[in-house]
């Protein structure tokens, strides 16, 4: 099992002091304040919550394209036999991606799509974080659709990706009582 304190060297030793780090130690942070406020409502892997949000965005180290940085990542963490890591850098783009969208990408063909409830966690975390900063999802979602106008196929796949990270956090909201963006933004 992949330890926070391993991560976290995974992620100084490939990210090499670039800016794109303070994105995923935020996400790690976040991932923390909401695991504790869900620890007693759902049974958690917390250490592994914390480590798939710092590495959720280590293919940067390569590239910083919004659908490429996942497929890197996943490329990375299986070569280092972090594979519960990796499949998290695959499934957190645009909250997951099918088979053949996969193969499509470079990835094996599977589908690399969130199901337990750490891996759904995971992108929406990331998409309550803007670079370091903790935000709401609408705020979130106007930046990545202004950031990537022309980028039609990973615009119609960003909405996808909206509905269901929206659908997530209600979900959680009405089973929970626990309104994530509130506590993560305090």
């Amino acid at each position: 099992m992949l330890t926070y304190e391993n991560a976290l060297k995974i992620l100084y030793r490939y990210g090499n002091g670039a800016a794109w780090i303070q994105h995923c130690l935020a996400v790690a942070d976040s991932a923390t304040i909401i695991s504790e406020a869900l620890r007693e409502k759902v049974d958690l892997d917390i250490e592994f919550l914390r480590s798939a949000a710092l590495l959720h965005d280590i293919g940067r180290y390569v590239t910083h394209d919004p659908i490429l940085h996942g497929v890197e990542g996943y490329k990375l963490l299986t070569e280092m036999g972090h594979h519960k890591e990796a499949f998290v850098c695959a499934s957190h783009i645009l909250y997951g991606i099918n088979s053949r969208e996969a193969v499509k990408y470079g990835l094996p063909e599977k589908d690399f799509i969130p199901i337990s409830f750490e891996e759904k966690l995971v992108p929406l975390i990331d998409f309550m974080v803007e670079f370091d900063k903790p935000t709401t999802l609408k705020k979130r979602f106007s930046s990545l659709y202004e950031r990537n106008i022309g980028n039609d196929c990973f615009l119609a796949k960003l909405a996808e990706a909206e509905l269901k990270a929206t659908s997530f956090q209600h979900k959680i909201n009405e089973n929970f009582g626990i309104l994530l963006e509130d506590l993560v933004n305090s």
